[in-house]
């Protein structure tokens, strides 16, 4: 730029400042450079041809390029508050080419952050510049208002960049954390970006209203790509601080050239290419089963379309589910898919199997795109090559309470749960998938992240009221954005079934059809574009998945120890399926004892720390699974929680259950002689069990056709208070008695009926009415709290009028609910140099393996705090290790009132073990 002319005022601001000052290159860079770095990420990644843009476009009945040019000029001006005196005041420095501050207020990062101040800045665009440079001359006052509040929606997604919405009240107490020549320097910024960009606006479309409740409900989309281009664009591993003025246009494009360097390295523009779907048999290797041959050959195309795929454990669910994925993919209608399951262990087993057969699904330049997997794993990194979107130099903090991209990217990262969701395969919990419909920050970047993908949800009967409102809302959300579900289940009643369906067609503005058939197994899709929306196809069930299960029932706890030890003893495995951990750890101690190998017997619960989990889970597929014969079979018993009854390829010789909901009940049953075996305890396909009929023993209280109050929670406390309705568990007894046996398929609607059906209410005995009508009102609570907690998006765009509060991404807005607030503990241990280190050692996922989950009021809030002799340690730790800053760290060896141990997981420590 000529030395003697004068720079424009704009130039004298800074946008990043580096932590360190001592490394290499400038010690910060331009605001206006900061700005256009941003908005060249945001034009490549709407980029006319890419899907995102189409569909968005095509939406709004717009141009792509005009989509494209006036988001990127959106983008430019997103850092806007950065202009304010109190917030330039925050880099000190001897420059005389950056401005001095002069305002009275120091900035405020709790309650006047750069985003928030940036709304000041905007509204004096409006009032004095916008229509000067961006419509034309004399064009009436009421059509610059209109055009000017529909720019603003544009406006509100990239304000608030830092994941959510901004404070909009009382802008103009800002002012005073301003100076006069602030807005000079905005107003000359935004001339120039104007005159740089040059965008062309849809005058038309910009007055209409229509258009602006349009671009409300797509704006959830754009506040997410905002972050992204954000974070991407303060990656200083490629975006260098420049401090030495150049013209905007010469840095345009250098930004845009960088700009394409940094995409490509983190695969979040990549399109992968989808591959020839050809059948079951040569993708997977053997026959399909009725459910998985409907699942290649029905009619799919390009539009959202829902599928409910209900059938017994064990007949092919998941394979079903990734044919039609790879289906759908294959009509153009998702580009990608996130693959939720009901618990993170069963998400850990899940991805196995996704993982071995993603490759064949899509691939990139060559090579798979990214999979990862909600939680930290060792085959990650054999299995997937990971996004990579973090910065090894981030910049100057601002202030605790306002956290600089670079450090909130690379926060989010740092927890894999989240980041799965933005790579083209995810695997991981339903409930990271639920979060983008809570008012969480960074909810708009969840959802980003679920655009154009398949969601297939497994389990999906074990919603509860609460996670059901917010099932609804994610499913409609998700259609009106262009994706397409799949559920599955074993067991669903008619009713939920009928919900479902409804939630589909309502959100796509049609008259619900009402659902006829009550057959199972049963495949229900719902299409938009199809002559016949919905479509019910009963399906015949697989031969070997099709069996009667004896039911024997056992009241005392003694009978069932003796019962397990006879069948180990008789060279058979057990499982005893209990309905709470402190149920299992009782039984494990108790079963441990009475064997005599007491290594023959294990425990699977949820309170292991990651890597234990995965050791636990591998042996008991070692043994459990299909390929364990009797030479490793043979005398085994597993003692595990609900985990086991969710998506684990694994069955028992002998199984025990305590007495539980009817739909759990037939999931668990699905575990026993779930593979068919030969003599030697080996699995072979398509033959007769060699096994005697199988047997499921029902560890519950003595019947009565009259039960008292306390029928259930005299000797089952613990699963009272997991299940809450004890009038449920007796319906479910009481079909159970009449029938003798589950028989599958036959008896599954029967059962299911029986306990949740129109009349099920009804036959519940009265002493057990009064707990059944409080957990009803618990039910509707539960509805109406997880309402509230829902964003508004039908009602509003991306602003903070949508919620009645937004919340950091650290706090617990739960999509499941429960009266336990939950909190990760990350375990440690003092090495002999007296460091800290992770419990698991195993390079760059010891962290993400050594966290376990528990509840805050009863555990976490309880354990011994950090020993003062170490808290140095802890600190220089947690400073190594930016996954652990904000997590609760624990050293067990520490603690006189809880332990850890790879055999038994988080317990108290008992009586005797003092």
């Amino acid at each position: 730029m000529n030395n003697n002319q004068e720079l424009p005022a704009y130039y004298k601001y800074w946008g990043k400042a580096k932590l360190d000052p001592s490394g290499e290159g400038s010690d910060y860079h331009l605001l206006a450079y900061h700005s256009l770095d941003v908005a060249a990420v945001g034009w490549l990644f709407l980029d006319p041809e890419s899907r995102l843009n189409r569909d968005i476009s095509v939406f709004l009945e717009i141009d792509p390029k005009q989509l494209q040019g006036i988001f990127t000029l959106c983008l430019a001006l997103h850092d806007l508050g950065k202009f304010a005196s109190a917030f330039q005041s925050l880099y000190s420095h001897s420059v005389d080419a950056l401005i001095q501050p002069g305002c009275r207020k120091d900035y405020d990062g709790r309650y006047y952050r750069h985003d928030r101040m940036g709304l000041l800045f905007w509204n004096q665009i409006k009032q004095n510049c916008f229509a000067e440079q961006l419509l034309f001359n004399g064009s009436p006052r009421v059509d610059q208002i209109r055009i000017a509040d529909t720019f603003s929606v544009f406006m509100e997604c990239v304000l608030g960049h830092h994941g959510q919405p901004i404070d909009s009240s009382s802008p103009k107490s800002i002012k005073q954390f301003t100076d006069p020549d602030n807005g000079e320097a905005v107003s000359a910024f935004f001339e120039d970006i104007c005159t740089l960009l040059s965008p062309v606006l849809p005058y038309e479309q910009f007055m209409c209203e229509k258009f602006k409740r349009k671009l409300e409900l797509v704006s959830w989309q754009l506040a997410g790509v905002a972050v992204v281009a954000d974070w991407v664009g303060s990656d200083q591993s490629y975006f260098k601080f420049v401090s030495k003025p150049t013209p905007l246009a010469q840095y345009w494009e250098h930004a845009v050239c960088t700009a394409k360097k940094a995409l490509n390295a983190t695969d979040l523009n990549a399109v992968p290419q989808v591959q020839r779907f050809c059948s079951i048999q040569q993708h997977y290797g053997f026959e399909p089963t009725p459910l998985q041959k409907w699942a290649e050959t029905v009619d799919v195309d390009d539009s959202e379309q829902l599928f409910i795929l209900e059938d017994i454990t064990g007949a092919g669910k998941t394979e079903a589910a990734l044919a039609l994925t790879h289906r759908l993919m294959e009509a153009g209608a998702a580009s990608g898919f996130y693959f939720g399951l009901p618990t993170m262990a069963t998400s850990n087993a899940m991805f196995s199997r996704v993982a071995k057969h993603y490759r064949q699904m899509l691939t990139f330049d060559g090579r798979p795109p990214s999979i990862v997997l909600a939680h930290g794993a060792r085959e990650m990194n054999d299995l997937f090559k990971e996004t990579v979107l973090n910065s090894e130099n981030p910049d100057s903090e601002y202030e605790s309470n306002d956290l600089t991209a670079t450090a909130q990217c690379n926060q989010w990262l740092a927890d894999s749960r989240k980041k799965a969701l933005l790579a083209p395969v995810g695997v991981g919990t339903i409930d990271q998938a639920l979060l983008a419909v809570l008012p969480r920050r960074h909810q708009s970047l969840r959802l980003l992240g679920l655009n154009n993908k398949v969601l297939i949800f497994d389990e999906v009967h074990a919603a509860d009221e609460y996670m059901f409102e917010l099932l609804e809302s994610l499913l409609a959300l998700h259609l009106h954005q262009g994706g397409s579900a799949i559920l599955l289940t074993a067991t669903l009643s008619k009713k939920q079934r009928s919900r479902l369906t409804r939630i589909w067609q309502e959100a796509a503005g049609l008259t619900p059809q009402l659902l006829q058939k009550f057959d199972f197994p049963l495949a229900t899709r719902v299409s938009l574009t199809a002559k016949e929306t919905v479509l019910e196809q009963p399906l015949e069930s697989r031969d070997d998945v099709s069996r009667s299960v004896a039911v024997v029932f056992i009241h005392a706890f003694e009978r069932c120890i003796v019962e397990i030890v006879q069948a180990a003893q008789a060279g058979q495995c057990v499982v005893w399926v209990r309905n709470s951990v402190d149920d299992a750890l009782e039984a494990f101690e108790a079963v441990s004892t009475a064997l005599e190998n007491s290594d023959d017997c294990l425990l699977f619960h949820s309170r292991f720390v990651l890597a234990d989990r995965k050791a636990i889970e591998q042996k008991v597929l070692a043994i459990f699974g299909k390929t364990g014969d009797s030479s490793v079979r043979a005398g085994k018993v597993l003692i595990a929680t609900q985990v086991f009854q969710e998506s684990l390829d694994a069955d028992a010789d002998l199984m025990i259950s305590d007495i539980c909901p009817i739909d759990d009940l037939i999931q668990r049953a699905g575990r026993l002689h779930r593979h068919t075996r030969s003599e030697n305890g080996g699995f072979k396909l398509g033959i007769k069990d060699s096994r005697p009929v199988p047997e499921l023993i029902l560890y519950a209280p003595e019947w009565t056709d009259s039960p008292q109050t306390d029928w259930l929670s005299k000797q089952f406390r613990n699963t009272q208070y997991v299940y809450r309705s004890p009038g449920r568990l007796w319906l479910g007894m009481r079909e159970l008695k009449r029938l003798g046996a589950i028989q599958m398929p036959e008896n599954a609607r029967q059962l299911i009926e029986a306990a949740y059906g129109d009349n099920a209410y009804d036959e519940i005995p009265a002493p057990l009415l009064n707990q059944e009508n409080t957990m009803l009102g618990e039910q509707r609570a539960k509805a109406a709290k997880a309402e509230s907690q829902l964003i508004d998006w039908q009602q509003y765009g991306y602003c903070d009028r949508s919620a009645a509060g937004w919340y950091e991404d650290n706090t617990d807005i739960s999509t499941r609910h429960s009266d336990i607030e939950t909190v990760e503990i990350l375990l440690l241990r003092k090495t002999e140099a007296g460091d800290v280190v992770p419990w698991i050692e195993d390079g760059t996922l010891s962290v993400a393996l050594s966290k376990i989950k528990l509840s805050k009021n009863k555990y976490a809030d309880k354990l011994a705090s950090i020993p003062i002799e170490l808290e140095q340690a802890v600190e220089r730790f947690r400073n190594k290790n930016k996954q652990a800053k904000y997590l609760q760290c624990w050293l067990p060896g520490f603690d006189v009132n809880f332990t850890y141990e790879s055999t038994t997981g988080f317990r108290e420590f008992q009586k005797e073990d003092v």
